[in-house]
């Protein structure tokens, strides 16, 4: 039998390394988000078996809570959807000004975005929407102090979201029907996209404008253009220091 989560997980790293290997500017960022993001693979038994019912290394999910696959996958996406906007139009992280306890402020982002998932779980939302409602509740908060982030977020969601959908149809490839097998039916969005639930990509494009959104304000970072199309692997005035991820991937 399959390993389907194993194999989604390795197929999520994939974009992440391609951007670390040509975006040199971009890996102090991909760093923090990459350990923003772990503690919410933690968080997999609020899915499992609920919204799917995936096969896990050493049975951890049934043991444990949650499995090697989460630590890989929340990484993964981390990774990506943090850097998805600057990789796909040409912009780097610069510093706005030096921000007092940024790591503080991204771990506010990250209790206030699972205090928000808690809270709409316990009244009877789904889980998958639970989460993404709670990261689109938590952007608005920081696009509401920081407006020069709304058209970044926007558009990193929607790359975000284009390779959630590419990775996802990947998967399929790799392991026909394993979206009809292992996930559940939907429960508010019914359908699918080219065979993809319409849920995985609504969460998909939720972590993409989280993830643009909450590392600027953390950090207060603002992107800006590439130099040149010469620099785009050293970037002079990419800041070299610690970035903050987002706080990563919500619930999952």
């Amino acid at each position: 039998m399959t390993y389907e989560f194993l194999v989604m997980a390795l197929l999520f790293l994939v974009p992440g390394a391609l951007i670390w290997l040509v975006r040199v500017d971009l890996r102090g960022l991909m760093r923090r988000a990459v350990l923003a993001s772990l503690p919410f693979a933690a968080t997999e038994w609020l899915f499992y078996p609920e919204y799917w019912t995936p096969r896990f290394l050493f049975g951890l999910a049934d043991r444990i809570g949650f499995g090697l696959e989460d630590v890989l996958f929340v990484a993964g996406l981390g990774a990506f959807s943090s850097c998805a906007y600057a990789a796909a139009f040409r912009q780097t992280v610069v510093p706005r000004s030096r921000g007092l306890h940024p790591w503080r402020r991204a771990a506010g982002g990250i209790v206030a975005t699972l205090a928000m998932a808690g809270l709409l779980l316990a009244v009877g939302v789904p889980i998958l929407y639970a989460s993404v409602a709670a990261m689109v509740a938590c952007t608005l908060g920081v696009l509401g102090m920081r407006q020069d982030l709304l058209l970044p977020s926007l558009l990193g969601a929607a790359v975000s979201g284009v390779i959630y959908l590419g990775l996802c149809l990947v998967f399929e490839l790799l392991v026909p029907g394993v979206f009809e097998r292992t996930w559940r039916p939907s429960l508010l969005l019914r359908g699918a996209f080219l065979g993809v639930p319409l849920d995985e990509l609504l969460y998909g494009a939720g972590a993409g404008l989280a993830a643009t959104a909450f590392p600027a304000w953390a950090f207060e970072l603002a992107f800006a253009p590439l130099p040149s199309r010469g620099s785009t692997s050293r970037n002079p005035r990419a800041p070299h220091g610690p970035l903050a991820g987002p706080p990563g991937p919500p619930p999952r």
